[in-house]
């Protein structure tokens, strides 16, 4: 069975960064929104994760700031949204042949 959620802790050894980074990634990039339980416990899902280990990438290889890791994550979900549109113009399209060739 797959976790549906990860602690700190887990996201830490995972991401392979220290939890105060990740803590500190939380507070500074926009697009990472942690889900925090009654307690004040910070739980993680998959797409987090991902997140994480993507801002990871961004820093480390890429070389990019915090503010530059906002910038291209905010650009790449315009291009991602733009995509969607698309393809869902493109679905609607086909779906139109379609009916009509009923």
């Amino acid at each position: 069975m797959k976790k549906k959620f990860f602690n700190i802790d887990d996201v830490s050894h995972l991401v392979g960064e220290q939890k105060h980074t990740i803590r500190f990634w939380e507070s500074r990039i926009k697009t990472l929104k942690v889900i925090r339980t009654q307690s004040g416990h910070r739980l993680y899902d998959y797409e987090n994760l991902l997140l994480l280990k993507k801002i990871k990438y961004l820093v480390d290889v890429q070389k990019l700031t915090l503010d530059g890791v906002n910038n291209y994550l905010s650009k790449s979900k315009l291009k991602m949204k733009s995509l969607d549109d698309s393809i869902l113009s493109d679905l609607r399209d086909l779906l139109g042949l379609l009916k009509k060739s009923r």
